[in-house]
């Protein structure tokens, strides 16, 4: 059974909307306009809608690596070991995400802010610190998001799109954060009503390799042990339940291969990919 859409869009009303889109959707101009087509969708239907656009650049900065130096990027538990040099590449790539999602933002009439890095007025990172022999190199942890200083950019504008490179509170350093850990801190913080990962992944399966539609911490865990989420999909999971223990209502994950993934699973009762969500919702 679905319900009808204006339901589902009164959900959103009034309410923050965090997305982060991966490099290997950012990397395809078909798929990344959907999702931009999809937003101006949901911006042009809810009242009052807020939305943050978090893009990652992971495939596009493996590549650039393979292609020029020669070599794999350095990957620990999913996380990435970044270099100096793949910092400037890094910029670069970015840099070019981040033009054209403007770029379409205007083509669909978005009014969009983009923010090239993030800097202290709106994030507070610092580098990760060496431990038990582990340099992540010029990586970052995100200390604070300034709600208020992010929301005042909502006044005149309806779009927020921003890569995951902060500046380092001590000393100004550009810094690779992982984007789902942005995205999600952003949701925290903003106290978003939906965070929505959107990559090549359609959803959480299980362990006949089907979709689990809504999950929660013991069946994560259960399937993290048998080895049936592993790598960067652990920072995925780990990311979208932290949020919901720490207040956003619904964390989604969906693929960005499907047209119209975001308004199928935010505006049909079955939805396409994977929800967790707050124990107490009825929704």
């Amino acid at each position: 059974m679905i319900k009808e859409e204006n339901y589902y869009q009164s959900i959103l009303q009034n309410s923050t909307l965090i997305i982060k889109v991966s490099g290997k959707i950012c990397d395809d101009q078909k798929k990344v306009s959907n999702v931009v087509e999809n937003i101006q969708k949901l911006l042009s239907t809810i009242t009052k809608l807020k939305v943050v656009l978090v893009f990652g650049f992971g495939r596009q900065l493996d590549n650039y690596i393979k292609e020029v130096h020669n070599k794999e990027s350095t990957k620990l538990n999913g996380r990435r070991v970044t270099t100096s040099i793949e910092i400037e590449a890094a910029k670069k790539i970015s840099g070019q995400i981040l033009i054209d999602i403007f770029s379409l933002c205007s083509k669909f009439n978005i009014r969009s802010f983009p923010i090239p890095i993030a800097k202290k007025d709106f994030i507070i990172a610092k580098k990760r610190e060496v431990k038990d022999g582990v340099d992540f190199g010029l990586v970052g942890d995100v200390s604070m998001i300034d709600a208020l200083e992010i929301q005042k950019l909502f006044k005149d504008h309806d779009l927020v799109v921003m890569p995951s490179l902060v500046l380092d509170k001590n000393n100004g350093d550009v810094l690779n954060v992982n984007a789902d850990t942005i995205a999600k801190e952003l949701a925290v913080n903003l106290k978003a009503s939906k965070l929505v990962f959107i990559s090549d992944v359609p959803f959480v399966k299980n362990q006949d390799d089907a979709r689990i539609s809504v999950i929660n911490d013991q069946i994560a865990q259960e399937l993290v042990a048998k080895d049936i989420i592993k790598d960067g999909m652990i920072v995925k999971v780990e990311n979208a339940l932290d949020a919901v223990n720490r207040g956003v209502d619904k964390v989604h994950i969906i693929s960005g291969d499907i047209d119209d993934a975001l308004l199928t699973e935010l505006e049909t009762e079955d939805g396409i990919g994977t929800v967790f969500q707050s124990k107490d919702l009825d929704y």
